[in-house]
């Protein structure tokens, strides 16, 4: 049955690209890969953008990017990224990633164990020797996966340095090591770990060591984001109080980075093609690690589920309180992506729209796949 879709997908795939092959056809190296470029493929392309279309009538803003096989069938934007609609998203416009970040975060862990900085299975006692006795055993695989014990409470927002964050996240009681208890918390230790072993803040390693070689040139952190130009950043739908956009450890790993649909495009490709992580750094990446009762596997950062069709899907995703939400998910087996960066929150019911969007992407694709139109 598996076979028998990537098939019939790769068949759609090369039909569309026998009626306009320059149309929809794009590859990592081109010199344009950083120009604003719109992409909308004849076939499935154009039913996603029809799709798309739709939806941004009802609500929908942001960008999309649509892979099939490592060629990019869509890249678009949708709606505007101001509420007085003067300035339409492009491909080039940014958005939050929120908690997608933490995918970020645990790529920067395993490139610094792949230099020898650190293993994952080191402890927080190595790093800090005077840390209390219930937190010496914490590794940062703990941390990564969520189930270290440390509180999902948001305790070091304000905390402007890494010891004042380290001492803070101490004060709260640990709950029962082992047990999945998603934590922002556990992230902005282990970024704690990466800079105190690196000698370079957190933000520094992740830019030499990530962003660039991954060429992801529009990529930012919050504290650099330039929010009031709105013909370059998707506003959002309500401001950050005064001073949180102040270098602060409440954002750092979890949350943060800012990035438009290219460079969030360049990022799934780099690591697809296992140009920044080796393959056994990548698998630990994906995980899973643990798989919880829903049959959802847990990784650093990403996760893994089986979709209705019984293959296998690897996925980041993330929202925050002021609307912007995103969401990477990679169809393994049948080699589809999806990528999506919006700024309008919730529509249609109590989702977000990074999935209730990418669901209907998900839906014609697939159901192209088999002939249903």
């Amino acid at each position: 049955m598996k076979e028998r879709l990537l098939i019939a997908l790769v068949i759609v795939l090369l039909s569309s690209c026998r009626e306009k092959p320059s149309a929809h056809s794009e590859t990592r190296n081109t010199d344009d890969s950083y120009s604003d470029r719109t992409i909308v493929g004849e076939g499935l392309g154009k039913r996603i953008d029809s799709l798309l279309s739709k939806e941004t009538a009802i609500g929908f803003s942001g960008s999309v990017v649509v892979t099939v096989s490592d060629s990019v069938v869509l890249q678009n934007g949708y709606g505007w990224t101001d509420s007085l609609k003067k300035n339409l998203i492009k491909p080039s416009t940014k958005f939050y990633l929120a908690s997608t970040t933490k995918g970020i975060a645990g790529t920067v862990a395993l490139i610094a164990q792949q230099k020898g900085i650190l293993k994952t299975s080191d402890s927080l006692s190595m790093f800090d020797e005077n840390c209390p006795t219930d937190f010496r055993n914490i590794s940062i695989h703990d941390m990564l996966i969520h189930t270290s014990g440390l509180s999902s409470e948001y305790d070091t927002y304000g905390a402007t340095n890494r010891i004042d964050n380290i001492r803070l996240l101490y004060k709260r009681p640990l709950g029962p090591k082992g047990e999945f208890n998603y934590s922002s918390a556990g992230y902005w230790l282990a970024a704690s770990i990466i800079e105190s072993s690196t000698g370079i803040t957190y933000e520094e390693f992740t830019r030499e060591n990530l962003f660039e070689r991954a060429k992801m040139e529009s990529t930012d952190f919050w504290f650099e984001a330039d929010e009031d130009n709105e013909s370059l950043f998707a506003q959002k739908q309500k401001k950050f109080p005064p001073g949180n956009l102040d270098p602060n450890w409440g954002y750092r790993a979890s949350g943060g980075v800012t990035t438009n649909i290219i460079d969030l495009k360049q990022y799934y490709q780099t690591l697809k093609g296992y140009e920044i992580l080796n393959k056994e750094s990548l698998g630990n990446l994906f995980g899973p690690h643990k798989t919880l009762g829903s049959g959802t596997g847990i990784g650093y950062g990403w996760y893994t589920t089986t979709t209705s069709r019984g293959t296998k899907e690897v996925w980041s995703r993330g929202g925050e309180s002021f609307g912007h939400n995103s969401a990477i998910r990679w169809f393994v087996e049948e080699d589809v992506a999806i990528l999506i960066l919006t700024s309008c929150g919730v529509i249609e019911g109590n989702r977000e729209a990074n999935r209730t969007v990418s669901d209907k992407i998900e839906n014609l694709i697939f159901m192209v796949s088999q002939g249903r139109r």
